[in-house]
């Protein structure tokens, strides 16, 4: 046995072996402690030094087209070709951003443009689907079957013009007159080119050519949905437009009847149905705003009818006088009206117009301006869109019988307080019977009526189809 001094001093020796075993044990928990607080304090002067991502994720900038999608899957509808679509129609979609910031009296009369632009946009497209189609047909026939492999899936009206007149470049003088000639070009300044004028009359003639051809199936073309969007926290915030466009065969007869009066009046519906259909939005306070265009309707029994949106922005602002005030709202209604008047004129005139000889004239004339310099401009499908309706416009000489003003409003549009009004007109195969004199007075107007860039808010609104699609 140990002496009890001899235990003590034993003990006060091992205290100074035990201490360093303690500290070994708290040793590895005070390191980790630390290393994770340098490492949030790391992290936290990387993320304030370093700057963020120069390129904006799509999501930032517009919900377009998952709403446009959205749009479409409530109704059922598809973009393209689809029985599920009004009248079993090809269905095609356009956006444009809206180019004034929702504060500026411009933003109303922007808004407006948008729509337009949107809508060129969208028979641009359905001209140049058609055209590019007719085009493959074409360059077949003149280069016997054997276009180049990266230009037979090609959707590009450009590419197949660039591509007919290179290979055809090589061809004899007189196999380039035979292929102008047959394209409709001007025989007789023929001997005064050279080949490489050939080749570029050959490129204007074939767009020329197909562009008619297209033009004249560019019938039937209505508008069945507008996609509003205003706002937002992204860097495009004024708001973009979409717009739904239908064409379809079956809204071609309706034009027909529309510009020849050739109509069975118990195929119409009545007028009291569709007053019927509009007094809803007429009374909401806030009608109409993303209706444009001629929309073809039908109810459950088959029966038909046309409705035209026309609306214009009158510029008031706080100050001004009472004349000037109405002076702008005589404007206003007027450019409404004269918009539904020229929408229903120019649904009624498209075809006949599209598949006249003065339209490729003018036609002609616009692309030697547009793409006479040999630059390959065909590929933007709205200054397609736009070359094409302003010669429908010069064309439309239509003679309407028995459109009749069904609704009138004017509105402030809750999101941005922008004043608007407008027309809402209303033609079908009773109307214009109506109109004709050939029923008596009341006897198509009966049948039930039928049931009815800085941060900004973010809104949206759509509109849909009157009829039963």
């Amino acid at each position: 046995m140990f002496p009890m001094k001899s235990l003590a001093a034993a003990l006060l020796l091992s205290l100074p072996l035990c201490a360093p075993l303690l500290a070994q044990t708290q040793a590895p928990a005070q390191s980790q402690n630390q290393n994770l607080a340098d490492q949030a304090d790391a992290a936290q002067q990387d993320a304030a030094t370093t700057p963020p991502s120069p390129f904006y994720a799509v999501d930032e900038v517009s919900q377009s087209d998952e709403k446009i999608q959205a749009f479409l899957r409530s109704r059922g509808w598809v973009q393209g070709e689809s029985s599920g679509n009004p009248a079993g129609g090809i269905l095609v979609v356009a956006s444009q951003d809206i180019a004034a910031d929702p504060t500026s009296i411009d933003f109303s009369q922007a808004r407006l443009i948008a729509t337009e632009e949107a809508f060129l946009q969208a028979m641009g497209e359905l001209v140049s689907q058609d055209s590019v189609n007719i085009g493959k047909t074409m360059a077949d026939r003149f280069m016997k079957d054997d276009l180049p492999e990266d230009i037979e899936d090609t959707t590009s009206l450009a590419a197949l013009g660039e591509a007919l007149s290179s290979r055809l470049a090589e061809a004899s003088v007189q196999t380039l007159n035979a292929v102008i000639e047959e394209l409709g070009g001007d025989a007789s300044q023929l001997p005064q080119l050279n080949v490489a004028d050939r080749q570029q009359l050959i490129y204007d003639e074939f767009v020329t050519q197909t562009t008619w051809r297209a033009m004249g199936r560019l019938s039937g073309v209505g508008i069945f949905g507008v996609i509003e969007e205003v706002g937002g926290d992204g860097p495009v915030n004024n708001g973009r437009v979409s717009v739904v466009v239908v064409k379809s065969d079956r809204f071609s007869e309706f034009g027909r009847q529309l510009r020849t009066g050739d109509v069975a009046p118990g195929q119409a519906i009545p007028v009291e149905a569709i007053q019927a259909r509009l007094a809803p939005q007429l009374e909401e306070g806030t009608p109409m705003l993303g209706y444009f265009g001629v929309q073809p309707l039908v109810d459950g029994e088959g029966r038909y009818g046309l409705l035209s949106f026309g609306m214009d922005a009158p510029g008031l602002v706080r100050g001004m006088d009472e004349f000037s005030i109405s002076t702008e709202m005589e404007a206003s209604r007027t450019s409404a009206q004269l918009m539904a008047d020229g929408w229903l004129a120019q649904f009624a005139s498209m075809t006949v117009q599209g598949q006249k000889e003065s339209s490729r004239r003018k036609l002609r004339e616009q692309v030697r301006h547009t793409w006479g310099n040999g630059r390959a401009e065909v590929e933007n499908r709205e200054d397609v869109g736009r070359m094409v309706n302003s010669i429908l416009e010069s064309e439309a000489n239509a003679h309407l019988q028995g459109v009749q003003t069904v609704g009138q409003w004017n509105a402030t549009d809750p999101a941005t307080g922008h004043p608007y009004l407008g027309y809402v007109k209303y033609w079908s195969p009773g109307t214009s019977a109506r109109a004709q004199g050939l029923t008596p007075e009341g006897d198509d107007e009966t049948g039930a009526a039928a049931p009815a860039s800085r941060s900004t808010q973010a809104s949206s609104r759509t509109t849909g189809a009157f009829g039963e699609w």
